[in-house]
């Protein structure tokens, strides 16, 4: 599983493309696999929620690769 550290908008964008794209091959699947998918899509939009609130510093993606993200603190510019 690969590492990352990440600011929280870049964290941000990351949930929301994989849960865009969870969505999106949710209509290629067979029922079960489509319905288990949009469940992954509702926990994805729970967890971006924590992330933007800063409830969540750090989560794991497994799809469509598994991997670890720490969100950092924003650097000023």
């Amino acid at each position: 599983m690969e590492r990352f550290f990440m600011p929280r908008t870049r964290a941000i964008a990351l949930i929301v493309t994989a849960r865009r794209t969870m969505l999106a091959h949710a209509d290629e699947r067979l029922p079960a696999d489509a319905q288990r998918m949009r469940d992954g899509a509702i926990a994805l939009e729970r967890l971006l929620l924590d992330v933007r609130a800063g409830r969540v510093d750090s989560f794991e993606l497994m799809h469509p690769t598994p991997i670890h993200v720490t969100v950092s603190s924003e650097s000023e510019s």
